[in-house]
């Protein structure tokens, strides 16, 4: 399990600028350094986790523009899924964009030792359904889940694990980051 007190001092401390160098506008720098958004944190992550030597051991569930998957990449190999190709980022050797259903690839994804999960539409349902598939499948890492607090649906998803989680909302996303322990 990861320190959160040692997470929460590494946050308060971390220099993400080596990922910087592979955002292509402005507009998303600020997005990656605001501290409202949660990619320090996933950086942090990535930094205490450091390098599993696994194959594929951090998979980013929702590319979108591939800022996720950038903030996990430093000391790790990052797969990243999205339905469409909407990376924005020169994406570094250590990252591979996946098109499809990630469902697809439940063998490879319950072998991670973290997942990042965030898709849209964040009505709890598909949280319910990924969730329900790595307790099947006796998943044994961390997962963070995305915008726990952005709705009903979502307080009602994250109210109903009964695993060890952390509400991280105050050092992640401004709507809700909570990490389960599946260990």
């Amino acid at each position: 399990m990861i320190d959160l007190k040692k997470l929460e001092e590494l946050i308060r401390n971390i220099d993400v600028s080596d990922c910087l160098k592979n955002i292509f506008n402005e507009e998303d720098v600020k997005l990656f350094l605001n501290d409202r958004e949660h990619y320090k944190l996933l950086y942090s992550i990535a930094e205490l986790l450091g390098n599993t030597r696994r194959l594929n051991s951090i998979y980013d569930i929702g590319t979108y523009k591939g800022l996720s998957a950038l903030a996990l990449c430093k000391r790790n190999v990052v797969i990243s899924y999205d339905i469409n190709y909407t990376a924005e980022i020169v994406r570094p050797v250590n990252i591979e964009f996946r098109v499809g259903d990630f469902f697809n690839d439940v063998e490879n994804i319950t072998k991670a030792n973290f997942i990042m999960f965030d898709v849209d539409p964040h009505d709890g349902e598909i949280e319910r359904k990924f969730f329900d598939m790595l307790l099947f499948s006796k998943f044994r890492g961390l997962v963070m889940f995305d915008d726990i607090h952005l709705n009903e649906s979502m307080k009602y998803f994250w109210q109903s694990i009964e695993l060890p989680k952390y509400d991280l909302t105050h050092i992640g996303h401004w709507s809700g980051s909570g990490l389960i322990d599946f260990s």
